[in-house]
């Protein structure tokens, strides 16, 4: 199984977080279920492998289009895997979607819209070449042509919505939103609609998905165990340990001590 991250060349990482290619060599020995806790990034995927199902408590174990964008996801949600594993795809920084492709991300949370129904015809054309590329090299540099030219096409440029979002990302989520629009000299009433119409959700919210990403992250790769977990209770700002669980659950419908010894993350699943 391969799985890489590849980091945005400059001009790009105002609205990237990373481009990824995963494949599989041979099919898989038997059905595989991936979970992902929402992380607080939207993305873009062309899928050149076996179509796969996804279920959330929005999806109920339908099969995605095989070139997809994806607001941002509010709830935990699970990929059943079959066949061959093959997946190209573009990872945007909150508002980078909306940045690049003028999108009203509100529409788009816990969703797998199709590409074409979004974009266009032309998304057919670059959704070929990925697939018949033939090193993850050359899908990335494909999806790098991709946003450049778009990037040329609006002459986009990131925004103070832009930039209090990725600030949200850097922080893990532990930040004070009311400190964060003092800071941007901002109207509250309208930095709230204008993270709504760019991120999809209220910032406060945004914030409390993200943090719960990046602990999510972290206990896949076992960097707690549960003896830390008056660290994690500190280190990302929750009141106490019962404010911490209560969160965790209703954002991935596990317990934090259930979710360590059961997760199925991809962080996990590769290791």
């Amino acid at each position: 199984m391969y799985y890489r991250k590849f980091t945005p060349p400059p001009h790009l990482l105002p609205f990237v977080e990373c481009f990824f290619v995963w494949e599989s060599s041979n099919l898989l020995p038997h059905p595989v279920e991936v979970e992902s806790p929402p992380s607080g990034y939207g993305s873009m995927v062309f899928n050149f492998g076996t179509p796969y199902r996804v279920t959330s408590h929005k999806i109920n174990g339908e099969v995605i289009p095989t070139a997809f964008l994806t607001g941002q996801a509010t709830r935990s949600y699970q990929l059943q895997l079959t066949g061959q594993v093959g997946m190209a795809g573009i990872v945007f920084r909150p508002a980078g979607l909306s940045t690049l492709f003028g999108l009203p991300m509100y529409e788009f949370s816990d969703e797998r819209t199709e590409l074409r129904a979004v974009l266009g015809s032309s998304t057919e054309a670059w959704e070929s070449q990925i697939r018949e590329a033939t090193s993850p090299i050359e899908r990335i540099a494909i999806l790098e042509q991709f946003l450049n030219r778009q990037l040329l096409r609006r002459n986009a440029q990131p925004d103070r919505t832009d930039y209090a979002a990725n600030l949200i990302v850097a922080q893990q989520g532990v930040v004070n939103i009311s400190v964060l629009m003092d800071d941007l000299y901002v109207c509250r009433r309208q930095f709230e609609r204008q993270f709504l119409q760019k991120v999809g959700l209220s910032p406060k919210y945004y914030a409390r998905i993200r943090r719960v990403g990046a602990l999510c992250h972290l206990l896949a790769q076992h960097r707690w165990q549960v003896a830390d977990w008056q660290d994690v209770v500190h280190q990302f700002g929750y009141y106490d340990q019962s404010h911490f669980i209560k969160e965790f659950t209703e954002f991935t419908g596990k317990s934090p001590s259930h979710y360590v010894k059961n997760n199925v993350e991809l962080a996990h699943w590769l290791e």
